[in-house]
């Protein structure tokens, strides 16, 4: 880009396609540690029905009558909505011409590495900054002066605390265990407690523990303090990413994004937690556009985005009396 001359837009969209191998990808983004632990749905462009069929009873004492009155099992929809979130961009180039010059331009070939990339890249970026920061707690408000993007959609934690409030998730029906307050002394002891009353179908399998980082910290103190860790031996890894005496069962998924002094947890399995969006290209795609002044930068781009649990029940799923969000 010569930083001396008006931006040309058909210029940058050309650079833009010609260079796509530098684009940034969603892998490589903050949103992705979270996302990479549920299970992506392509294709929802509005919404899409999941559901899990509970088994039923087909056994009973021999008659040699048929009645057919036994059912095999029964399907429990839940809906996967996804809504837009717009990435908008508007912005004077010129005052990051310092920073691509030191970042690229200083140590690559600038040819290969064009501004327009770079900006459009820090755009994107940008961007899924702010979905990692809100893809937990967003809720979704249909208010006309609710524009910002923690009103866009409704975040998978979100979707727990609505749950709760309607008594799908309680200690009644099994999905909700009381943990109480975590503490250096008893958190390891508690999440061990959590994940043993599940039932056995649910611990023969390969689950997850997502954690807050505040918890996760916790723990991991309170793994130190057992003293059972031989440093160098590889046990160290393997008790800080797999909750301890599960044999590796459970990997501990810290939790970013959530709020400061959160106790909450949630044990499940990743194919239980789904995202939704259409098409992934959508969500690192910036379009620049002319806006009239021809010094700035503008360009914009639209993805959608929803999560949903795919069922509900203590087969599949326990979360911590904790709130998400601590008083």
């Amino acid at each position: 880009m010569d930083y001396t001359t008006p931006i040309d837009i058909t210029a940058v969209n050309t650079a833009v396609r010609k260079h796509k191998d530098l684009l940034i990808t969603l892998d490589k983004l903050e949103a992705f540690d979270i996302l990479k632990h549920f299970t992506l749905i392509p294709g929802v462009r509005d919404s899409i029905t999941l559901g899990r069929t509970a088994l039923g009873s087909v056994s009973k004492k021999y008659t040699g009558t048929f009645t057919g009155v036994t059912a095999n099992g029964k399907v429990i929809p839940r809906t996967l909505t996804v809504y837009p979130v717009v990435m908008e961009m508007d912005d004077e180039p010129e005052r990051y011409r310092r920073w691509f010059i030191s970042e690229i331009a200083g140590g690559l070939d600038p040819l290969k590495h064009p501004f327009e990339i770079w900006l459009n890249n820090y755009g994107v970026k940008a961007a899924q900054a702010d979905l990692h920061d809100n893809m937990l707690l967003a809720k979704y408000s249909a208010a006309a002066a609710d524009t910002t993007i923690d009103k866009a959609f409704n975040g998978i934690l979100s979707i727990v605390e609505d749950e709760k409030t309607a008594g799908n998730i309680s200690a009644a029906k099994g999905n909700l265990y009381a943990t109480g307050a975590f503490t250096r002394a008893n958190v390891g002891t508690k999440l061990l407690e959590m994940w043993r009353q599940m039932p056995q179908t649910f611990r023969r399998q390969n689950s997850k523990l997502f954690i807050a980082p505040d918890v996760a910290d916790l723990y991991d103190d309170w793994l130190t303090d057992q003293g059972t860790l031989i440093i160098g031996s590889g046990a160290e890894t393997a008790g800080t990413k797999y909750l301890f005496n599960t044999n590796q069962k459970v990997e501990i998924v810290r939790l970013t994004g959530m709020p400061s002094g959160s106790q909450f947890c949630m044990l499940t399995f990743q194919d239980n937690v789904c995202w939704g969006t259409d098409k992934i290209s959508d969500m690192q795609t910036l379009k620049a556009f002319a806006s009239g002044n021809p010094y700035h930068y503008t360009a914009a781009g639209k993805y959608v985005i929803g999560f949903q649990f795919v069922c509900l029940d203590k087969s599949m799923l326990c979360v911590n009396d904790q709130p998400v969000t601590p008083a």
